[in-house]
């Protein structure tokens, strides 16, 4: 069950229970718990939590982190999976790939923005999409090779009616992020067809075992094997799971930061590492730093916000909840097929004006 912790009204120490739908609340001692008994448990939350930071963790490991049974766990996971509410996947780091420019995007919305969000999902230039509290209402994490196709991307944003406003953030540098690979280079990793075809693989099914892998590339297991170390050791790949939008986080709060901040960026990010937080990336734009940290009460997001506000090197502070998460997908397969079809429409049009067969 979901559980936010908020002070209770001191003249009482009764308890309240209250339901409306599939919301409870119950208050006891010094705190309210918010339950929704449609959602995910507790345990699946936690499990889920492990396998979004690597897919391919062995159910013995999170059971003993976690303080509970292989067959538990097991079962926890085969459950998410079997009803659609979670897949396992690889995510990509963009710059081994060619992607040269992420950024972030805030939409300021009104009325119906639901043909937006299902396009901003369906596009193969986005990574992350949520509905969120604040101004804007909408969250754009994306990522291309070139700038025209930002361009692109933010012509098509403004043609919907209900988008007031874009605020675009140019990420500098992504320097931490817990379900993709962050190695920040130039220079194109040197990737061969079969490891092409092994990302691809590994991102319909990361979890596949290695005999599978093994079969649909025609190789032996250990030269899969060897492949697969060398692309996540060599923070090429990160295998995750990745829920279906319908999961939802039941038991977390995901908090959006935009710090502007003095100096250099340096001290902002080292200290956001300290805290703990998920994501973190230096801007050019309105903010310096765009950080994601996430908790289990409000309370400890209160707690951590007060920190943060204090630290001498934030001059102001930007907060926004992620209210749903539409999209969170780091693969490449989806892109590579996308500019394919492009390429190749585009070279029959050229072929076509110039009479080429």
């Amino acid at each position: 069950m979901k559980c936010v912790h908020i002070p209770k009204n001191p003249r009482s120490d009764r308890e309240i229970v209250r339901r409306c739908g599939s919301i409870r609340e119950t208050r006891q001692g010094d705190e309210v718990t918010v339950s929704n008994s449609d959602g995910p448990s507790v345990e699946e939350d936690r499990v889920v939590d492990c396998l979004r930071r690597d897919g391919r963790a062995s159910y013995s490991s999170i059971a003993e982190e976690l303080g509970l049974t292989r067959n538990r766990v097991s079962e926890i996971a085969k459950s998410v999976v079997d009803r659609g509410q979670l897949r396992f996947t690889a995510s990509a780091n963009p710059r081994m790939f060619g992607f040269r420019l992420e950024g972030h995007l805030h939409v300021a919305l009104r009325g119906d923005a639901s043909s937006l969000y299902e396009e901003m999902i369906a596009s193969s230039l986005t990574t992350y999409v949520s509905t969120t509290t604040g101004d804007a209402g909408l969250c754009i994490q994306v990522r291309c090779r070139v700038d025209t196709e930002l361009v692109e991307l933010l012509a098509g944003i403004r043609e919907h009616p209900e988008v007031l406003s874009i605020q675009v953030h140019h990420y500098q540098a992504i320097t931490h992020n817990v379900y993709a690979p962050t190695l920040q280079t130039e220079d194109e990793y040197a990737l061969d067809e079969t490891d092409i075809q092994l990302v691809e693989t590994l991102e319909r099914d990361g979890r596949a075992p290695v005999r599978v892998l093994a079969e649909a590339l025609g190789l032996p297991e250990s030269s899969v094997r060897h492949r697969m170390t060398r692309l996540i050791e060599g923070e090429i790949i990160r295998v995750v799971a990745v829920p279906r939008r319908e999961f939802g986080r039941a038991h977390t709060l995901a908090l959006g930061l935009g710090i502007r901040h003095s100096g250099g960026s340096r001290t902002g990010l080292d200290a956001l590492r300290r805290l703990g937080v998920e994501f973190m990336a230096s801007t050019t734009g309105d903010f310096g730093i765009i950080a994601t940290a996430v908790f289990s009460t409000v309370r400890e997001a209160n707690d951590f916000v007060e920190v943060l506000r204090r630290e001498p090197w934030v001059t102001s502070l930007s907060t926004w909840l992620h209210l749903q998460i539409l999209k969170e997908d780091y693969s490449v397969a989806a892109y590579r097929h996308a500019r394919q079809r492009i390429d190749t429409l585009e070279r029959s049009s050229d072929d076509a004006v110039t009479g080429t067969a």
